[in-house]
């Protein structure tokens, strides 16, 4: 059945209805499992866990947890209209996928890693429901049966060429192995050429939110200028109030220096707080963005598949 008419439909109205709440619950259900899975599961191989990460206190569900589960609830009403009567099985393991890819992002943006654990479990549900849209012969992730090994290759040979770059490039790492080992279980729900499809959204995707870093750090460090320089002209003239009523001798700009000296001081001292701030945090690992490309993938799947199509189609293949 088609989204619109699905959704149009009785029983259709009110599975996107009740993505609402299960979007609620599933999210919070994510942040309660990131607060008390083991604290090791977030530490590199042989790391010992801080403090912070055995008091069972990592992530707080308030006030980001609102924006998350109304995400949460749109991604799960889109797979619904994507995979909807006849689907049932889809849209369920696929729900599973889109939770477990909540799981990811959140470990990632917090840690910057990538546990194990829910890089299987997302190959678990990839590879079953990959068998069972090939066994029983729907075909809408995969047209024949190499293509989820293909699909997880490009997954796995991208990272690493990407890893490769950076350290002959940068002299360092260019790519986590954990991103490797996700793009592997996630190249194989999305075949050939849907991995293709998730790395080139999961571009846009880095771009996008790395332009908007940029964006809003220049305006913010445009005002914290703003802010000292009025500082500093109250400064001088307080300054210049203060040595005209004293008997201190001044400097060639009338003033006892003491004061303009603390201002600059601050005023260094602002902007180098200023450099730190704008730097701190500004990066992530590349697996948000691949699970945001794959959970974009699944619920925009028709028309994904439709602008695909249409991009083979001008070349006549």
């Amino acid at each position: 059945m088609q989204p619109f008419n699905y959704l149009m439909s009785p029983a259709g109205m009110v599975w996107v209805i009740s993505c609402l709440p299960i979007g609620f619950v599933l999210t919070a259900l994510g942040y309660y499992i990131i607060n008390r899975i083991p604290a090791k599961w977030l530490c590199d191989y042989g790391e010992t866990p801080s403090e912070q990460l055995l008091s069972g206190k990592r992530v707080k569900y308030l006030p980001s947890g609102i924006a998350v589960s109304i995400l949460v609830s749109v991604c799960l009403a889109l797979c619904r209209l994507q995979f909807n009567k006849g689907y049932d099985i889809y849209f369920c393991v696929l729900a599973l996928i889109l939770f477990d890819c909540l799981l990811i992002t959140i470990a990632d943006i917090k840690y910057q890693i990538i546990p194990d654990q829910f890089t299987i479990i997302l190959g678990i549900l990839a590879a079953a429901l990959s068998i069972y849209d090939i066994v029983r012969g729907y075909n809408i992730f995969h047209a024949s049966w190499w293509s989820p090994l293909a699909g997880a290759g490009i997954g796995a040979v991208s990272m690493i060429l990407i890893d490769l770059i950076g350290m002959v490039v940068y002299k360092r790492d260019g790519m986590g192995f954990g991103d490797v080992k996700l793009f592997f279980a996630g190249g194989i729900l999305a075949g050939f050429p849907g991995a293709i499809v998730v790395f080139l959204i999961a571009v846009v995707v880095a771009t996008l939110f790395f332009a908007a870093i940029i964006i809003t750090s220049k305006i913010a460090y445009g005002r914290k200028a703003e802010h000292i320089q009025t500082e500093m002209s109250e400064a001088d003239e307080e300054n210049t109030a203060v040595a005209e009523n004293t008997d201190a001798p001044e400097t060639e700009d009338g003033s006892d220096g003491s004061a303009d000296t603390t201002a600059e001081n601050e005023a260094d001292s602002d902007e180098q707080t200023d450099d730190e701030t704008v730097g701190f945090g500004s990066y992530l690992a590349f697996g948000p963005y691949l699970a945001a490309a794959l959970a974009v993938y699944i619920v925009l799947f028709d028309l994904v598949k439709f602008l695909v199509q249409l991009y083979f189609n001008l070349f006549n293949f």
